[in-house]
């Protein structure tokens, strides 16, 4: 089995391209990530280490590892963040040892650590060879900011406590460009697998060749040579180099050279048939070549674009939101754009103004929906449960959905700037004619509009993807359904 190290700087793109690997054939991805959250995990071995190390204050009410408490004391405090590798390395590296025995007892060709810091916890000596994704610092920088949600120095000081995108390039044999989009990204990434697949196979003909003539097998018999008789087999005499190997005739006894015929010859109009006829044959040939070229990149393109859309539009916790979906009267579809667009299904997600989980909700909107619920033992910390989070929002939409007659772009500006704002736009002419429904293009430039916006397109990518259209049934309004929502 051939092992390949997939690493890279925080922030680079190293997921885009391990999601990428995740659907191809014949390949395992052993993700270090996964491994540390399944041994953190409610009963994961390495809780009680952790607790007695670093104490209650990163653990939830309920028992769970506080990972967001747990990053920013150990991202702050290089001591703390030795005990924490220090206690988390012999758990890590039994476990990876253990994945990969199980993939090659499967016969998988070609496998892939999945590893953040494979340099610094000595990893790599696990890999054949070495993936890097790389990204100029600047465009890290932005994109660690971006994506935690991080001040400049917090995310500087995260980049510089671990090894350099510039040294892990330095050290690894193969080096992915993530600084464009994504399509150009995954369009790297396919000859660079053929190459893996390609040294795989060589390297199980070579395993092969060498248990076929490993140490004290004997060679076959037609190798052996003629001097050496077979065991077990009579011996024979053997010739020595001196003797002739065969007898000349006696010249009387030669049959006569009969005289050379001259050569036929093609006429030449046969000739230039025959001619024609062949570069018909190969210009038909090429031709068919060329279009099955064609056709062939067209659908390694469309595959490539579906793929794409697939990537950027994901859909996690399909089940839970389906049911809260059932429960509240929503279509799933619309639940799963306003997750997409709030926290992109991160359920640790929290924004610079306190929000928290799959559907960013504030902490006064969350207790006052608790108290509408008669929901028990409610605290905050459960937002970041993603099935109560989810129901929590669901609830919400729902509520919006009663007091905007199920107006699609009401309800989402709601969501995003507050019913109060919605209530004023309404009954201003310039952004609706009728007083209960709003005109996207005619509202006033600015976040709200650009959020409502991004809400109601991704719906419809989402129903297109993953569920069926909504059909009326019982008279039902078909463009409250279109919005979202059922009646």
């Amino acid at each position: 089995m051939r092992v390949v190290g997939l690493t890279g700087g925080i922030a680079c793109g190293k997921s885009l391209v391990s999601s990428w690997l995740r659907e191809q054939e014949d390949c395992r991805v052993i993700d270090g990530d996964l491994l540390s959250r399944e041994l953190t995990a409610p009963g994961g071995a390495a809780l009680p280490d952790l607790r007695i190390r670093f104490g209650a204050e990163v653990f939830t009410a309920d028992g769970r590892l506080n990972r967001r408490a747990l990053g920013s004391l150990v991202f702050s405090d290089p001591e703390a963040r030795a005990d924490l590798d220090r206690l988390m390395a012999p758990f890590l590296r039994d476990l990876t040892l253990q994945r990969l025995s199980e993939a090659r007892a499967e016969g998988i060709a070609l496998c892939f650590l999945d590893y953040p810091l494979l340099f610094e916890k000595g990893y790599d000596a696990l890999c054949d060879t070495v993936w890097c994704v790389t990204l100029p610092p600047a465009l890290q920088l932005q994109r660690l900011m971006s994506r935690d949600h991080l001040t400049e120095p917090e995310a500087r000081l995260r980049m510089e406590a671990v090894l350099s995108t510039k040294e892990k390039a330095a050290r690894s044999q193969v080096l992915i460009d993530n600084s464009g989009d994504r399509a150009f990204t995954l369009s790297l990434l396919p000859p660079l697998l053929e190459e893996e697949r390609r040294q795989a196979g060589i390297r199980e003909e070579r395993r092969r060749r060498s248990d076929r003539y490993s140490a004290g097998s004997s060679l076959p018999e037609m190798l052996l040579p003629p001097s050496v008789p077979v065991t077990g087999a009579p011996s024979a005499p053997v010739l020595s180099r001196s003797q002739p190997e065969s007898m000349e005739r006696p010249a009387a006894s030669r049959r006569k050279a009969e005289p050379k015929k001259a050569p036929w010859r093609l006429p030449v109009w046969l000739s230039v048939l025959l001619a024609v006829a062949f570069f018909l044959v190969l210009g038909t040939f090429t031709a068919q070549a060329l279009m099955q070229a064609w056709l062939t990149r067209k659908a390694d393109q469309h595959l490539a674009e579906e793929r794409a859309i697939h990537t950027n539009y994901p859909l996690e916790y399909r089940e839970m939101i389906e049911s809260a979906a059932e429960e509240y009267n929503l279509q799933p579809a619309f639940v799963s754009a306003i997750i997409r667009c709030e926290s992109s299904f991160q359920p640790l997600a929290e924004s610079s103004v306190g929000a928290r989980g799959l559907m960013q909700l504030m902490p006064d909107t969350a207790e006052w929906i608790a108290g509408k619920m008669r929901f028990p033992d409610y605290a905050f910390e459960r937002m970041y449960d993603p099935e109560s989070n989810v129901r929590f929002g669901c609830w919400y939409l729902r509520y919006l959905a009663s007091l905007f007659h199920g107006d699609p772009v009401c309800v989402a500006c709601a969501y995003h700037a507050g019913q109060g704002q919605v209530t004023a736009w309404l009954s201003d002419s310039r952004y609706s004619d009728d007083g209960t429904t709003l005109v996207l293009s005619r509202l006033a430039e600015g976040p709200t509009k650009t959020y409502a916006g991004r809400v109601i397109r991704t719906y419809g990518i989402y129903q297109a993807l993953y569920f069926e259209s909504p059909v009326p049934a019982d008279g039902a309004d078909a463009a409250s359904l279109d919005a979202g929502f059922r009646q």
